[in-house]
């Protein structure tokens, strides 16, 4: 991702922008902001711009070989550094280990760049160990530490590092990545003030509304009786809405709908919603392993016949009569 492309750190971007156009990049940076704002991310743009062949007025091209290998995280020249899955703290081994690969010439950029990531939980030998480093930086090395607490770090690291610092996002910053990442419109609107400038606070918010999405889904579709075609009408016109929300419904169905099928025909193996197994068996046992698979296959053809032109309302009933049919086939 480029630097251009971040969103809501305006003063922080201009900023970097500035010195690599200068000439005037920093040899070690400290990206101090809470949880979610883009300091991860940021970090990553300035190394994608640095480390570019084809660089657009300072900043990343976003398509030559060492701008793919960087979005896909394995450019050789760029190291992540963090507490191992095992341990709470960064150990002097591996400031020992990343110093190491700093002496080293870069493979194939023009620097070699290390983040370290989060910067407070090096530990006092740890630390100690990389102010060495930041004392006497290799000409070609740039180091970034990510942390939501500089004052935790030690003074001395703090005052041989750039400070830039890091805001919560605004509201409109959050509507418009999350609406880039595929949520609709109007549930972006819904959960940006909740997520008090986080994306991930913002995505966690997201994933738990999607569970209970998902619980009330198929609650409905337990319901659904042909015979009482109030119901079929009441549940259509309680889940269907416009028709980026209705893509986005079929779209937990499918999931829903998937695990009913694995259920069917090998168990409980590899489901997606584990959370809902009991409630799930319990509808899987309603269909034939042939009904399960053909209740999918109409709701992924119903889905694409939403995505074009058909009206939400009457596809989702549509849906809906064709799941209370092949749910009688047991």
């Amino acid at each position: 991702m480029p630097l251009s492309a971040i969103k809501g750190q305006n003063r922080v971007i201009d900023a970097l922008k500035r010195s690599i156009t200068a000439n005037r990049v920093a040899h070690a940076y400290l990206f101090e902001g809470p949880d979610g704002c883009g300091r991860r991310t940021t970090a990553l743009a300035l190394m994608q711009a640095l480390f570019c062949k084809e660089p657009i007025d300072g900043d990343a091209c976003g398509s030559c070989s060492s701008c793919r290998k960087l979005a896909s995280g394995n450019h050789p020249d760029l190291h992540l550094l963090s507490p191992l899955p095992d341990k709470r703290d960064i150990s002097i081994e591996q400031i020992r280990e990343l110093q190491q690969q700093l002496s080293l010439r870069p493979f194939e950029a023009k620097r070699k760049a290390c983040l370290i990531e989060p910067a407070e939980r090096m530990n006092e030998k740890s630390a100690n160990a990389l102010l060495k480093t930041l004392e006497e930086p290799p000409g070609h090395a740039i180091i970034i530490l990510l942390t939501t607490q500089a004052d935790l770090l030690l003074s001395t690291i703090r005052s041989r590092c750039q400070h830039l610092r890091f805001s919560p996002l605004d509201d409109s910053s959050v509507v418009e990545l999350l609406v880039q990442q595929g949520m609709a419109s109007s549930k972006a609107l819904e959960l940006a003030p909740l997520a008090e400038g986080s994306m991930e606070r913002a995505t966690a918010l997201e994933e738990e509304s999607d569970a209970v999405r998902r619980q009330e889904l198929l609650a409905l579709l337990s319901k659904v009786s042909s015979k009482h075609i109030a119901t079929v009408f009441d549940v259509a016109e309680s889940v269907a809405g416009g028709r980026e929300e209705t893509v986005l419904t079929f779209n937990l169905l499918i999931s829903l709908l998937r695990d009913l099928l694995l259920i069917r025909s090998c168990g409980q193996v590899g489901i997606a919603n584990r959370f809902l197994h009991t409630e799930l068996t319990a509808e899987a046992a309603r269909f034939t392993p042939t009904g399960s698979m053909e209740i999918l296959e109409r709701a992924l053809e119903i889905r694409r016949a939403v995505q074009g032109n058909a009206n939400p309302k009457l596809a989702m009933e549509r849906f809906l009569l064709t799941y209370d049919r092949l749910r009688k086939g047991v």
